[in-house]
């Protein structure tokens, strides 16, 4: 049984989702879209079910991919039955996509969620009256502590075994605007189309200029008898000054011609079906809801009254932010020594298992030089990773994230970027693959393109790992504090200014309006908060375990052959003296340039390069950066620091900016480009700079 799981944005569905899925779950992309596909598969009662999370979506309009996957997929897969997800805290707003869900399939089941978040706002709902009003089932859920979601399925399952179709509400429109649905229909029901798409529906479609639907079919195409006429479809008995036999002989455009000139534009029919809509929800309402006091303020009003204050607002933002960065990058600083200390009892317990077999000392070497003292180094970060992500779900689930998106619209509209771009550059912090892949929410594709070049500038947790040791090493005390928030500064700086100069690049002549549905706060479900977070994690540590290994190896091989030769004289001292004209400018010596050079294979290498190269043992982090303050001074490592922050992303965020822009090659070469410029430019002024001012 196939069972489609749809709502509106953060009304609970991945905490349904989640329930109900567990593990079994696979995560990918659309054919041919950039969005996420979700699909579970469970078992219940001796059957087999596929749960499809379709994406969160406001309606089922042309607007956006997520609308326009959840219609075709409702269009095309036909699935059994539909669980539509309802917030009960607000309603009125939800039933809208519900309505238009009624509209295209028959089998649906209402899942009422947040009953809890609507008692305590002082609303009260009869889920009876309302599967009266609509003539669809309705379940009472409060997902968060697990209430309902078992009877939910359990109901879907009764309605997609059904024998026949119920027959849901209609919404009845009003009489004019009902006559032209209706001769569009007697135009549409001779035509294959209707195989397809139901008639009603696709007769409303088409008074809207659907895009979607007009890339797909044409009434031009179709061919009338002379002997029908309008007015037999109108069962009022009402008469349609529109003939058909004009239409017949004209293209089939005529008849959306005709209505244009009595002022029926797309606009026009698009206002008044949506109010329609909404005029029908604000009737039934009061069949089943009841708000006892609708001035009183509730908890997220109260909340919001402070936390989206535009003088308070802000100061709260870089708290609750510095806190997510202080608890990722201070606070784990233990974790990360314990699994340093841990991995260098492993590699004495595996090298001296070695030793005891004899075997020889090139793999000896290969084990405790290159393979431990590469990815020993990289999983160091494993608990910043963890607790960055953990963080950033708690802020996702609980609905704050939506708040601090609708704080940073400001900022992102000076820089021409719509407000959830936001979204994007928060997640960069944690890695730059999900923030370029974040951008999916962004409807304008010059919105999409422009975030996605100027993601990479954003320091990602590998690359803040990396600098926050090299800082403690250089800059000790209260002095590297200074030092990351400086950089930090420059990398938000070169955010708006090459988003302001892309804004040019890419030729964006139209800003969107920022416009998103703030949801109530709630306290997170440890799932909601664990799953996320363990799977980011887990996929870091799989990337440690292959391709980081894998460099691993590569550079050790590079740097220990030839044998018997000074390090400078293998052949990664070789190819870091090819790159030294490039370097030496910025005050870098051959090492520095070959771990920039792995670096792009993935960031993490980049300390794992430098522990085999400065020949550090596989214990801490913080003895490579130490290494290091031997080879450079304190201003070759801030301008190491700069262009490490600035230079190409990694392979992993090249392969996704070529793929979420649209697999274009030019614009995923000129990102490249751009970002490694900009930081061998900012490396040079800062070095420079620096020496101009007497710094040594």
């Amino acid at each position: 049984m196939k069972i489609a799981l749809i709502g509106n944005p953060n009304v609970g569905k991945s905490t349904i989702f989640n329930a109900l899925t567990g593990s079994n779950q696979q995560v990918g992309n659309w054919a041919g879209k950039t969005v996420e596909r979700k699909l579970g598969v469970l078992q219940r009662a001796s059957q087999t079910i596929e749960l499809i999370d379709l994406p969160g979506t406001y309606s089922l309009t042309a607007y956006s991919q997520e609308e326009i996957i959840t219609r075709e997929y409702i269009l095309r897969e036909r699935p059994d039955v539909v669980m539509a997800m309802v917030d009960a805290s607000n309603i009125e707003r939800n039933l809208y996509l519900v309505l238009q869900i009624l509209e295209l399939v028959p089998r649906v089941v209402i899942g009422l969620n947040m009953m809890d978040l609507a008692h305590s706002a002082g609303i009260s709902i009869e889920s009876s009256k309302l599967a009266s009003a609509l003539k669809v089932p309705v379940v009472e859920i409060v997902a968060a502590k697990g209430k309902g979601i078992e009877e939910f399925l359990l109901e879907a399952i009764r309605v997609g075994s059904m024998s026949s179709d119920p027959l849901p509400v209609e919404v009845s429109y009003p009489a004019d605007l009902e006559q032209k649905i209706q001769a569009m229909e007697l135009l549409l029901v001779d035509t294959p189309w209707v195989k397809t798409y139901p008639l009603r529906w696709l007769a409303i479609k088409c008074l809207e200029r659907d895009p979607e639907i007009g890339q797909k079919w044409s009434i031009s195409s179709t061919k009338l008898s002379e002997n029908k006429s309008v007015n037999s479809c109108c069962n009022n008995g009402d008469t349609v000054s529109y003939e058909l036999q004009e239409v017949a002989e004209l293209p089939g455009e005529s008849l959306l011609a005709k209505f244009e000139e009595d002022g029926w534009t797309k606009d026009h029919f698009e206002m008044a079906i949506a109010d329609a809509k909404y005029r029908y929800i604000s009737s039934i309402l009061p069949q089943f809801r009841k708000h006892e006091n609708p001035n009183k303020p509730t908890l997220t009003d109260r909340l919001d009254s402070w936390i989206l204050s535009p003088f308070w607002g802000y100061p709260i933002m870089l708290v609750i932010l510095a806190l997510v960065f202080w608890m990722s990058f201070i606070a784990s600083a233990p974790l990360g020594a314990a699994v340093s200390l841990g991995m260098a009892w492993v590699a004495d317990v595996v090298v001296g298992l070695l030793q005891w077999v004899q075997a020889p000392d090139f793999v000896q070497s290969l084990v405790r030089d290159g393979i431990f003292a590469g990815v020993g180094a990289v999983l160091a970060f494993v608990p910043q990773i963890a607790i960055f992500f953990a963080f950033f779900s708690f802020m996702q689930d609980s609905g704050y994230l939506a708040r601090a998106a609708f704080l940073g619209d400001r900022f992102m509209q000076l820089m021409g970027l719509h407000g959830k771009s936001f979204f994007s550059l928060i997640s960069s912090f944690g890695c730059n693959v999900p923030g370029i892949m974040a951008t999916r929410t962004l409807e304008d594709p010059k919105d999409r393109l422009i975030t996605i070049l100027i993601n990479p500038l954003i320091p990602c947790v590998p690359r803040l790992g990396v600098m926050s040791a090299v800082v403690a090493a250089f800059f000790p005390g209260s002095r590297g504090a200074l030092i990351m928030i400086s950089l930090l500064l420059i990398s938000m700086l070169l955010v708006m200014f090459s988003a302001l100069f892309l804004r040019r690049v890419v030729k964006q002549t139209e800003r969107s309006a920022f416009v998103m549905e703030l949801p109530l706060y709630h306290i997170p479900t440890w799932r909601n908060v664990l799953l996320p977070t363990w799977q980011k994690t887990y996929s870091f540590l799989k990337r440690a375990w292959t391709f980081i290994l894998v460099a691993s190896i590569v550079v050790w091989v590079l740097s220990s052959y030839p044998q018997g030769v000074p390090m400078n004289a293998t052949w990664a001292g070789k190819m870091g003296g090819m790159l030294a004209f490039i370097g030496q400018p910025l005050g870098f010596d051959w090492r520095i340039m070959v771990a920039i050079v792995f670096g792009f294979t993935a960031k993490e290498t980049t300390l794992s390069t430098l522990g085999i190269l400065y020949g550090v043992a596989a214990d801490a982090s913080q003895s490579i950066a130490q290494a290091m303050t031997g080879a450079m001074t304190p201003l070759g490592a801030y301008t190491f620091l700069v262009v490490y922050m600035l230079y190409i992303p990694c392979l992993a965020s090249v392969v996704t900016t070529y793929k979420e822009s649209g697999n274009n090659l030019g614009w995923t070469s000129f990102g490249v480009a751009y970002s490694l410029t900009l930081s061998f430019v900012m490396g040079w002024i800062v070095f420079h700079g620096g020496l101009a001012l007497g710094f040594q």
